[in-house]
């Protein structure tokens, strides 16, 4: 859908400017107004780090006027598998100054204002509103939260990605949008509420491929760009969902356009948002150890191997052990439902168990394996997954579903400690 450019044309472009930008000038999309708007533009970046490098490489070597760049972290060596601005000599500098010289190298036609900050409420609406566009590249939730509302609040676009091992997400926020995009969206369209400061997987507790952070950093970087100069078809109220594991992508859509969508697709949107380093969103990692994304905490074993009640939300390994034992003894009747992907069964699952992923929760398969009026036990690889599955179908007639809490990974460790871990 068409929309009007955030930026009016800057100065003429010189001799140094054509010659450096002639393969994008030749798009109609951009061409020498639409390059003239970029010298004049100002975007401030988040983060530094896996999503920052290639979002910053991108825009500034396409000609971006000013870029601000936040980050108070150093550089470890663990940064530079995927951080691919920085080099080995950059080890202990600061992230935003090492960037800053690694850009000026890149293109010094350009300004890069380097801002060894901490996003606060106290200096975010500051740092935002003198930016065009802010972009994302953030790993904790607190700050994306902080950051968007500031946005939010001065009617600001807000360009957001995520990454997580192999899977990776993007989309664009923006409250206010010119009349021709119809109505905004917010992050709490895509995730109704913030999630806790401890609950949310980071690459250093699950690791990331680096080149997933160049794909999804990619795509930010165009989003930016189309933002800026008004062309093309923005993510706005759509997550671009990446899976490098299967090398696809998929589009959910969100926000109030798709209020009315069907539930399949609404399941598939919960399924995705929970990909987020979060709030990389969606593509499903989970948190290590006691949290997934998004997820309900883990209710820790107890020694006893009782039978749950029919009603309990949440059950421990030993509980689920006690009741496959009395099925197999055919005294119990359930359905165990494993809802991860199809590569997270490949590493391990529990016997027994029938594979319905998150997408498919609604879908008339998965009603015939998983009658409304029996018996249905949910499990993931913690239980952030199982624990949104357990309530979304609560909300759509199953009157006696539970889960397990802490997953397959409690159950593994608890139960069949020969079982693979991931």
């Amino acid at each position: 859908m068409a929309h009007p450019p955030l930026v009016s044309p800057g100065p003429a472009l010189t001799p140094a400017e054509l010659s450096r930008y002639s393969r994008q000038l030749t798009l109609p999309q951009i061409g020498v107004d639409g390059q003239r708007r970029l010298k004049a533009s100002r975007v401030l970046v988040l983060g530094a780090g896996g999503l920052g490098s290639p979002i910053l490489t991108s825009l500034v070597a396409a000609g971006v006027g000013t870029v601000g760049v936040v980050d108070s972290d150093t550089v470890e060596p663990s940064n530079l598998q995927r951080q691919t601005l920085f080099g080995t000599a950059d080890v202990g500098r600061r992230k935003a100054e090492a960037a800053a010289s690694a850009l000026a190298e890149l293109n010094p036609l350009v300004d890069i204002l380097p801002l060894v900050v901490r996003v606060t409420s106290a200096n975010v609406l500051a740092l935002v509103a003198d930016y065009d566009v802010i972009v994302d590249g953030t790993d904790n939730f607190e700050t994306r939260y902080l950051a968007h509302d500031a946005a939010k609040l001065l009617g600001k676009p807000y360009v957001w990605g995520s990454v997580l091992r192999f899977d990776g997400q993007a989309t664009v926020f923006w409250a206010t949008p010119p009349a021709a995009l119809g109505a905004g969206v917010t992050v709490r369209d895509l995730f109704a509420e913030e999630p806790p400061a401890d609950e949310g997987e980071t690459c250093a507790t699950a690791g990331v491929l680096g080149s997933i952070c160049a794909s999804i950093g990619s795509v930010m970087a165009t989003e930016t760009i189309k933002l800026l100069l008004g062309f093309g078809e923005l993510l706005l109220g759509r997550l671009l969902v990446h899976d490098g594991l299967d090398a696809t992508w998929r589009e959910i859509r969100f926000g109030p356009a798709a209020r009315d969508a069907a539930p399949r697709e609404r399941s598939a949107v919960a399924s995705a948002a929970t990909t987020t380093s979060r709030p990389t969103l969606p593509a499903s990692p989970e948190a290590s150890g006691t949290h997934d994304t998004k997820g309900t905490p883990v209710t820790q074993p107890d020694a006893s191997t009782a039978l749950p009640e029919p009603t309990a939300e949440r059950m421990t390994p030993t509980q689920l052990k006690a009741l496959l034992d009395a099925r197999e003894r055919g005294e119990q009747s359930f359905v165990l439902v494993d809802v991860r992907e199809p590569w997270e069964r490949d590493i391990v699952a529990i016997e027994g168990s029938e594979l319905i992923p998150m997408s498919q929760l609604l879908s008339d398969e998965a009603r015939e394996k998983m009658p409304q009026d029996g018996r249905v036990i949910l499990y993931c690889h913690h239980d952030g997954r199982s624990g949104q599955a357990r309530d979304y179908m609560a909300q759509n007639g199953w009157s006696n579903i539970s889960d397990l809490g802490g997953g397959v990974d409690a159950w593994v460790t608890e139960i069949e400690p020969d079982k693979a871990r991931y």
